[in-house]
């Protein structure tokens, strides 16, 4: 039984016919485990991401480990069904191995009303456009590095008018036990956007 329509030539039955064997013999359980990123194969992780539109924006170049990137792939229709939200960005930290977010909305709006401590995470005044500035603060240190890819990947998949003003984890404080070097690749806590 041939899959092909009654309008084609006899050449092209003649030719289905002869591939029909080698057709038959194809194991589909490669075809389908190599678009599996939670099974397939490690070397084709870039392919699969390249293939389903994944890119630096979606956190490809940010993710260092195999994990982390089939994470990524395995959740590129919800990324892109997302993107442009703060849901984006939180879900992007996650699956990045960042954990968890804060992300402050309209940063640069504040007053001197009470509600808000002005502790260097909020800026206060702003201009009528200022609405569009945002912050995240991150429960975990990047390095300097990482906060300029982190910043490109936002500026992709955040809406153009929006803004990042800074990227902030202070809360977690850098310690002096030699852990971490200050020779210019980490900050004590925040960079600008």
């Amino acid at each position: 039984m041939s899959v092909l329509p009654n309008s084609s030539t006899a050449l092209q039955h003649a030719l289905a016919r002869l591939t029909e064997q080698e057709t038959a013999a194809i194991d589909w359980r490669v075809i389908i485990e190599s678009k599996d990123p939670a099974v397939c194969d490690p070397k084709w992780l870039p392919w699969l991401a390249w293939e389903n539109s994944i890119g630096d924006a979606e956190g490809w170049s940010f993710a260092e480990t195999e994990e982390a990137r089939r994470r990524v792939v395995a959740d590129y229709v919800r990324r892109h069904q997302l993107k442009g939200t703060p849901a984006a960005i939180r879900t992007l930290f996650r699956d990045l191995q960042l954990g968890e977010v804060e992300i402050l909305e309209r940063a640069a709006r504040l007053r001197w009303n009470g509600k808000e401590n002005f502790d260097g995470r909020n800026v206060f005044g702003g201009a009528p456009g200022d609405w569009a500035k945002y912050a995240v603060v991150l429960k975990r240190v990047v390095s300097v590095r990482q906060a300029e890819v982190i910043k490109q990947i936002l500026a992709e998949i955040a809406p153009a008018r929006c803004e990042l003003l800074y990227l902030d984890y202070r809360a977690t404080a850098l310690m002096w036990d030699g852990e971490i070097t200050f020779d210019g690749n980490y900050t004590f806590g925040a960079v600008n956007g």
